[in-house]
């Protein structure tokens, strides 16, 4: 015991003699200042006195012109949106939505209402049913039904099956009819004057999903469609009908108007894309993944092709017995993650064409290519603009906004043409821009808030011509 303290005492005397022996702190570099000076402003950015560059001065061209999309951005849209998320997570509202609307014995059963306001159109409310494990584990039903008055009625039903991984097959049926769909004219001028009609239309048949490599995907469909007119309808505010603009002369009667058409149709898309799926779909619950980057390459290849199931009026020897034409077309897109977090900037060029088979051959107008509404050039109403072909170049962005919404921004530049891109000028392009979020991984119940605007061609002075607001949610299936 003696010896343990005797080395203990000798340890602490080295500590204290080497404490001692210890070089004293330099002074400061920087003596103290006078309290009545004012300390110098560090270079935190580290520039010192460089001169400014040629480069920054030129990256204010692209800040300025930039910035009323940057305000409304971040001050009319992620910052109140994200005070909102923000609240509603901190009181549980996400979950609480989920537990009214859901039911069954593993939450595998939901009925939610649903609204849809698009502008230019009726508004119209609904319902969405969605039913996991129908009859099946692997069996998925969706339904909805939606109706913006007395004579505007939509109801769609599909079933799909998971046959292997990443593969489905299954059915669809649409039914609908509408006073309120807009009819232009053809081709890349024609006049701003909206006419309203009526349209009903069925469809039905069964479709085969597969996903491949990363985002790579094909999907076929082979059904029956049937769909008739009547021009002497339409209801929309002072909008004449299509047949009052008929008699006018201002143009005759849109292609396949007078008779309908019933169909056999057969699809396919084939997509390749290099970019890795967002999120997989078997990410376990409450998962820490991390989305990858979100750049690539992308080209959409897709083709339809239908035939008549009933005689047409015969109007000379060499006119077709029957409906017999084929759509195709293709997009082929490059996109960079400007962070590596979802953030992406893409730059797309799309064209569409409509042929018949046979020479001397009518294609619906409801057929033809068409820009507007869910296609491209999205400041424009669906069936805004109808041609024989299409073509557009389209530069998007797109940034995560919640865990389910994200932003997206768009100008695209474009129009339909003549029958091949006949009579394809720059000078009759039209322009499309605007911006809006949407919902991210449900293609079944999608929602989406988009504010756009479509101009006049450029011939025609480029003024704005159609202010575009929609809300609510659509069926993708």
């Amino acid at each position: 015991m003696p010896v343990v303290r005797a080395q203990a005492i000798a340890a602490l005397l080295t500590v204290a003699a080497n404490a001692s022996a210890a070089p004293a702190p330099k002074p400061a570099s920087d003596p103290p200042i006078a309290s009545d000076q004012k300390r110098a402003v560090p270079d935190y950015d580290r520039r010192g006195d460089d001169p400014t560059t040629p480069g920054e001065v030129l990256l204010w061209i692209p800040r300025v012109a930039l910035s009323p999309l940057y305000l409304l951005s971040e001050y009319v849209v992620r910052r109140p949106l994200g005070w909102v998320v923000s609240e509603a997570e901190k009181n549980d509202i996400p979950q609480k939505l989920v537990d009214v609307f859901t039911f069954g014995p593993d939450g595998n059963i939901a009925i939610v209402p649903t609204g849809l306001v698009d502008f230019g159109f009726r508004a119209s409310v609904g319902a969405y049913f969605r039913y996991n494990q129908f009859l099946a584990d692997d069996n998925k039903l969706r339904a909805r039904a939606a109706t913006g008055g007395t004579d505007w009625w939509l109801f769609n039903l599909g079933d799909r099956l998971t046959v292997a991984k990443d593969q489905e097959l299954g059915a669809r049926a649409e039914w609908g009819t509408r006073p309120d769909w807009v009819f232009h004219g053809l081709g890349p001028e024609s006049g701003a004057q909206a006419a309203r009609f009526k349209m009903r239309k069925a469809e039905a048949g069964v479709r085969y999903d597969a996903g491949l490599w990363r985002s790579s995907a094909v999907s076929s469909f082979v059904g029956v469609r049937d769909v008739s007119f009547d021009p002497t309808i339409g209801t929309w505010d002072d909008d004449p009908t299509v047949a009052q603009e008929i008699a006018r002369g201002r143009y005759p009667s849109p292609p396949g108007m007078a008779d309908g058409y019933s169909v056999v149709v057969q699809s396919l898309v084939l997509e390749l894309d290099t970019r890795p799926r967002r999120v997989p779909d078997d990410l376990p619950e409450a998962s820490d993944y991390v989305s990858p980057p979100g750049g690539g390459l992308r080209l959409q290849l897709r083709g339809e092709h239908a035939a008549g199931l009933r005689d047409l009026p015969r109007v000379d020897a060499g006119t077709p017995e029957r409906h017999h034409w084929v759509e195709y077309g293709g997009t082929l897109g490059g996109f960079v993650d400007l962070t590596g977090t979802q953030r992406v900037l893409g730059l797309s060029l799309i064209t569409d064409f409509s042929d018949p088979v046979q020479a001397g051959g009518e294609i619906p107008f409801t057929e033809q290519a068409s820009l507007g509404g869910p296609r491209p050039l999205r400041g424009f109403l669906e069936g805004r603009l109808v041609g024989r072909s299409a073509a557009v170049a389209q530069v998007d962005y797109q940034y995560p906004i919640w865990v389910w919404l994200d932003g997206a921004m768009h100008y695209a530049v474009g129009n339909v043409f003549g029958e091949h891109l006949n009579g394809f000028d720059l000078a009759l392009c039209r322009q499309s821009f605007g911006m809006g979020i949407r919902s991210t991984g449900n293609r079944d119940h999608a929602f989406e808030l988009l504010v756009a605007f479509g101009t006049e061609t450029f011939r025609g002075g480029a003024e704005i011509e159609s202010v575009r607001f929609v809300v609510g949610a659509t069926s993708g299936f």
